[in-house]
């Protein structure tokens, strides 16, 4: 009992560190507070999440699991983001030359819910995540943000649905950056091939910070993450939706972007 004691007790210390590191601040750091707020100009909502988990305690993707998603995709069905996954279907629909056959880039995922549409659609997907993914999918890779940055390629197309909005909040274990979701957008013109197309959703209304869920995006931050990209084509979306006031995201329509020459 003393050893097993001494076991738990060690490994409480072990973890305890990485958890302190891991967790992402429960308030904006006040050096950086302008910076996320564009000085005052983006007002600030507080809804906290950590949803880090450490390399050692991956998500597993299995077989059987994507291949009923397969199915449900065949079958037109949405999951957690409803009527964005109608906008993403018709997307594709459109640009199916661009997916069949083709190698995309799924940026950002907790379920294979995506990465199983574009199988349905005859992809080849690599799902690029901060936090560890094991896929025991043939048609599936999974590799984390370092080792992407370690091993770069480029992909036909590449796919994020609800994922940008995200990027430097800390939510999932990502580096705290005012500029994440911008930063993102600049890495990903250089993923794609010449004419290859980024498929994204993010929320939309009026411009608002939701610490650390989220972003939304008005006339202000969406004008600046689609600075340098091309609308080739939107599904779901009107300017009238810039003046909406939403808090949780649930609007979030389908641009098809390309990097400007």
């Amino acid at each position: 009992m003393k050893n097993l004691i001494a076991t738990i007790s060690l490994c409480a210390f072990l973890i305890a560190p990485l958890a302190a590191v891991a967790a992402p601040p429960r308030t904006i750091p006040l050096t950086l507070y302008n910076e996320f707020t564009w000085n005052n100009t983006i007002p600030v909502v507080y809804i906290y999440f950590n949803d880090y988990y450490p390399s050692d305690r991956p998500l597993v993707y299995t077989y059987e699991q994507i291949e009923t998603n397969i199915a449900r995709a065949k079958a037109r069905e949405t999951n957690h983001y409803g009527i964005t996954d109608t906008y993403l279907y018709q997307a594709l629909d459109k640009y199916a030359s661009a997916i069949a056959g083709k190698n995309v880039a799924v940026m950002g995922s907790v379920v294979p819910w995506y990465e199983s549409i574009l199988l349905a659609y005859g992809a080849h997907p690599t799902t690029i995540e901060y936090n560890k993914i094991i896929s025991l999918h043939p048609g599936l890779k999974a590799v984390t943000v370092a080792e992407f940055d370690a091993n770069p390629q480029l992909f036909d197309a590449v796919v994020s649905i609800s994922s940008y909005e995200h990027d430097g909040l800390g939510r999932y274990g990502d580096p705290i950056n005012p500029n994440g979701d911008l930063i993102a957008m600049e890495k990903t013109k250089k993923m794609l091939k010449e004419n290859g197309l980024l498929f994204l959703a993010v929320p939309v209304g009026k411009d608002r910070l939701v610490w650390n869920a989220h972003r939304i995006y008005g006339h202000l931050r969406l004008a600046a993450l689609l600075q340098g990209w091309e609308i080739v084509g939107y599904f779901g979306f009107s300017p009238e939706d810039l003046e909406a006031d939403q808090l949780w995201g649930s609007h979030q329509p389908t641009l098809v972007l390309r990097p400007k020459k």
